[in-house]
């Protein structure tokens, strides 16, 4: 016996399926970054107060290349986040969940940050560079450049990181919940053709 599968459900299916992959992975994200930015925290106010004699600048040094990168991951994954959320709102037929314009140029800027110029504490747009992908990321930021310091409120100065967990439990929690629904007409529909 043969099955008719319908290709826009599949893709529909597979759309739902990566909103819920990066939901998760957005959520995981943030919890290490949050206990990243927590022991780099207290371990420099442990250093300020000379409480551990272990905790030298390459250690504190470490705690922040760590953290950097943890928070561009989380930034990469919200973004992911955002982008299967449309693909899963276009495969609906559905006008598309409005675009997080600081998340995009943020995430912006860390993709063709290798294409700045690199000072000690920020990245600017390289001369001549108006209508290149780098310049237009980091002129959209404020004060026209990525901070490469760690350990504000906010990512690069931009992005609230709490807010970024909030809206992907909201996904997590509103993809279950139609999976949940799904799975109740699918097993009434089950049962009618018994």
């Amino acid at each position: 016996m043969a099955f008719f599968i319908d290709p826009q459900m599949n893709a529909l299916h597979t759309a739902q399926e990566f909103v819920q992959r990066w939901a998760e992975a957005v959520l995981r994200q943030a919890a290490r970054t949050r206990e990243v930015r927590k022991r780099t925290a207290e371990d420099e106010r442990a250093h300020e107060r000379g409480e551990d004699p272990s905790l030298d600048s390459w250690t504190l040094n470490a705690n922040h290349r760590e953290l950097w990168t943890e928070e561009h991951m989380l930034v990469w994954s919200a973004h992911q986040l955002e982008r299967w959320r449309a693909r899963l709102a276009k495969e609906r037929g559905e006008p598309a969940p409005s675009e997080n314009e600081a998340l995009k140029n943020a995430r912006d800027a860390l993709e063709h940050l290798d294409e700045a110029v690199l000072g000690m504490d920020a990245a600017t747009s390289p001369d001549g560079s108006e209508r290149k992908q780098t310049g237009r990321a980091l002129r959209k930021l404020p004060g026209q450049a990525m901070s490469l310091n760690v350990g504000g409120d906010k990512l690069f100065e931009v992005l609230d990181p709490e807010m970024i967990d909030r809206e992907a439990l909201a996904v997590v929690a509103s993809i279950e919940a139609e999976l949940n629904d799904w799975a109740v007409d699918h097993y009434a529909e089950l049962m009618r053709g018994r």
